[in-house]
């Protein structure tokens, strides 16, 4: 593949290719040397392997020196991840780039089951929840600040080897909020190794996602996308396709009318939320519809979890605030209801998805879902057994314990996490450790705490950012 010097983005930004393929060779030069001067923890060489391979490839198919010769996905996703680098954007005009073109099947099924109805009911339903629960006042929800939260743990966060400075909001998402995480939830059908790697390949989307307050990060982000890039090359196939489902967080579905409110909320959100990446069907052999159980658990998870903040922020995209907006009663436990369905029709890549949202939440300071206390109603029995038979049915132990209640109380669990993505080691306990929260979230009704409609959680944060 020829990479021009200069061209203009699809947002008509006129991009520095010059300094950035200047930019992208002095990594190349430094990629031996970056870890022993940089990483914060110790790693195997394992890792050091996969990590330095896996750099060069994406750096050298960013300037053009390796390719996959006459593929049009590759093509797309070349000129999207060199764009990402140089002008991160979350936007209409993303969604609507010629770069779409090549997006993934999971995808073009998620977009059959959508339409404009169901973003305009989240926007209907944030805003009503605000004037009709909460007298117009957004703020006084109790929720948790994610940019706070962040501030006030920047500085005890263990980030993995590769995603050095500390400092770098940018290099912690990528690290806690998507690699690590989501090496988790696709460890049902990978090994370690593996499962870190493929999970990497998150970081395009992420740094396009969180442009609005990381644009400075510029040698973060390259580092980021190149490694993410390196592997789309080195897995190809249908990897290269879901690499360019970042394009289209803001695409509206294809569907007039709703089929269904909550099979709508949920499809839409798994797009915007970029969900589609943490599947097998991208990486192995399994039918459409398992591939699409963990994309849109995981992203329903999240929505659970971070209904209270983004509603106190203003923020619409979430798919519990679309299921109120279209008037379903008791919007949170129906979502619920139906992701825990949505489980049972694959048990372990939906419980394996849980996990790694779940361990998110609450181990990293952007989402302080620890901060949460106070009363709540008896957790559901429906709902306990329905997440009861998917545990047995995955072949994973029922055994509850409560989450971390605080950050501190997280700091195992963080550990257990550094090892898992810098030696690739695990007792086989993790997933089950996290599975084991969400367990006692659901059968002691605790899970109640991040329903905003419900009373009796005590008050976190006075402002919001970072939505």
């Amino acid at each position: 593949m020829t990479v021009t010097t200069n061209g203009t983005a699809a947002n008509g930004f006129r991009s520095n290719y010059e300094k950035l393929n200047a930019d992208l060779k002095r990594l190349l030069n430094n990629v031996d040397v970056n870890l022993d001067l940089y990483a914060l923890g110790s790693y195997s060489s394992e890792y050091e392997a996969m990590y330095k391979s896996t750099m060069k490839d994406g750096i050298e198919s960013l300037i053009g020196t390796i390719s996959i010769a006459n593929n049009q996905a590759w093509d797309d996703a070349i000129a999207y991840a060199r764009e990402v680098i140089l002008a991160p954007e979350d936007t209409t005009e993303r969604a609507s780039s010629p770069w779409t073109r090549s997006s993934s099947e999971l995808h073009k099924e998620l977009l059959t089951r959508f339409g404009p109805e169901t973003i305009k009911a989240a926007e209907l339903g944030t805003a009503s929840i605000i004037a009709d629960h909460y007298n117009g006042d957004r703020l006084s929800i109790h929720h948790v600040n994610k940019k706070a939260s962040y501030l006030r743990h920047r500085h005890d966060a263990k980030v993995g080897a590769g995603f050095y400075p500390q400092s770098s909001p940018l290099a912690a998402t990528c690290y806690q909020s998507a690699a690590l995480s989501c090496s988790l939830a696709m460890s049902w059908f990978l090994p370690i190794e593996k499962a870190v790697k493929a999970a990497y390949i998150s970081h395009l989307s992420v740094c396009d996602d969180l442009g609005s307050f990381t644009e400075e990060d510029y040698d973060v982000r390259m580092r980021m996308v190149a490694i993410s890039t390196g592997v789309a090359h080195q897995c190809g196939g249908k990897a290269l396709n879901v690499f360019v489902d970042g394009t289209a967080k803001q695409a509206v579905g294809t569907v007039t009318g709703v089929l269904d409110p909550i099979e709508a909320a949920l499809a839409w959100r798994t797009i915007s939320g970029c969900g589609t990446i943490y599947s097998k069907y991208n990486f192995g052999e399994c039918s459409l519809d398992v591939g699409l159980v963990a994309p849109i658990v995981m992203m329903a998870t999240h929505d659970l979890l971070d209904w209270r903040c983004d509603v106190a922020a203003g923020n619409h995209e979430n798919s519990v605030s679309a299921v109120y907006g279209f008037g379903v009663a008791s919007p949170f436990h129906a979502f619920l209801e139906t992701m825990l369905k949505e489980v049972l029709t694959h048990p372990r890549s939906g419980l394996y998805g849980i996990a790694g949202v779940l361990y998110m939440h609450f181990t990293i300071g952007r989402y302080g879902a620890w901060e949460y206390h106070g009363e709540h109603k008896p957790g559901c029995d429906k709902c306990v057994s329905l997440l009861y038979r998917a545990t047995k049915a995955a072949g994973l132990k029922w055994a509850p314990k409560p989450p971390p209640r605080s950050y501190a109380e997280g700091d195992e669990a963080r550990e257990l996490g550094r090892l898992w993505s810098d030696h690739f080691t695990d007792d086989g306990s993790l997933v089950q450790v996290v599975l084991g929260w969400f367990q006692y979230l659901i059968s002691s009704g605790e899970i109640w705490l991040f329903d905003l409609l419900e009373q009796g959680t005590q008050p976190v944060d006075a402002d919001a950012d970072w939505a």
